[in-house]
């Protein structure tokens, strides 16, 4: 088995395969035109193909553009063999604890219909992320060596599973729930919250959130150290109880597609936090991120490395304070 450098972030999340289409005209504008019923709609759409994709393994594929030591925890199906894996280690990435289940042939599938202003429609069919062989993180090898956990969007049983376990070994938690939120109990998001560091998420996420959880912004805030919501062209806010920060987007010449964007402002994220940098440097680095991701056909096709990433910060942000 090859060598790897000692692991620093564990990412915890999905690996699916995506299915990326496109829809020429807007959503908004098909809803003003037609009656929507029960959410029944007619789209033609174009522009199909799959690729690589998944939180967890957007966020890790980030991170090892970036130069930040990670290592993925996840579970696949059988078609994982059929190019991912070689993917995931042409980029360095160890796939060590990513359990392939023989019992399910396909990893995870994810439709994403998306229209010009980068809005999205999205279908995710579970498939191997459920299996039964998946490791906890107290399985890991390296785990004494860890000193963040990403906890990506999966099924609130899975990330509850995984949350508890990474409280006993101590390792501060980055709780991201994703679009899944809306199937949480309030139980489950209260816990979730209890384990975690901080919460990451977009802005219609954050309504949800608060809503399942039975919530006021205020009350979160007495929970949680720090509240991230990003909010696409309108940038990102950063909520703390005795303070909010806010964080400018960065413009990108063309929208090409949007899925794993948000993906790539946590790997900026995080790598701005393994710099030492503040909250703030962190989010701009992260909106930096989305910003080359978004123009990507692929939520795994960008480039960008740490040197780079440091440069374009300081021309767009400024100096740090």
């Amino acid at each position: 088995m090859p060598s790897h450098p000692a692991p620093k972030i564990l990412v915890c999340g999905s690996l699916a395969i995506d299915h990326i289409l496109k829809y020429k005209g807007s959503f908004a504008d098909y809803q003003d035109k037609y009656q929507i019923q029960a959410l029944n709609i007619s789209l033609q759409l174009t522009d199909y193909h799959t690729c690589f994709g998944g939180c967890g393994m957007n966020i890790t594929y980030g991170l090892a553009q970036l130069g930040v030591d990670c290592l993925p925890l996840s579970a696949a199906g059988l078609d994982f063999n059929n190019g991912y894996r070689q993917h995931l280690e042409s980029q360095g990435i160890n796939c060590q604890y990513i359990t392939v289940d023989s019992g399910f042939e396909h990893s995870a599938h994810c439709t994403l219909i998306s229209d010009p202003a980068g809005n999205q429609i999205t279908g995710f069919y579970s498939g191997a992320a459920a299996s039964t062989q998946r490791l906890l993180p107290s399985q890991i090898d390296e785990i004494d060596t860890i000193t963040l956990a990403m906890l990506a969007p999966e099924d609130a049983e899975i990330m509850l599973r995984q949350a508890r376990n990474l409280s006993e070994l101590t390792v501060p938690i980055i709780f991201d729930p994703g679009q899944g939120i809306e199937g949480f109990s309030q139980q489950d998001i209260r816990e979730l919250l209890q384990l975690s560091r901080l919460v990451m998420v977009n802005s219609h996420e954050y309504d949800i959130l608060l809503t399942n959880a039975g919530l006021s912004h205020p009350e979160m805030l007495e929970i949680m150290g720090l509240v991230i919501v990003t909010r696409g062209a309108n940038g990102v806010d950063l909520y703390q109880k005795a303070e909010s920060l806010h964080v400018d987007a960065v413009t990108t010449r063309e929208i090409i597609d949007p899925t794993g964007c948000g993906d790539a402002f946590r790997a900026g994220f995080i790598c701005g936090l393994s710099e030492s940098f503040g909250i703030r440097e962190s989010a701009q680095m992260g909106c930096i991120m989305a910003a080359e991701s978004l123009g990507s056909p692929d939520p795994q096709r960008y480039t960008m490395n740490r040197q780079a990433l440091l440069l374009r910060r300081q021309q767009i942000y400024g100096d740090i304070a």
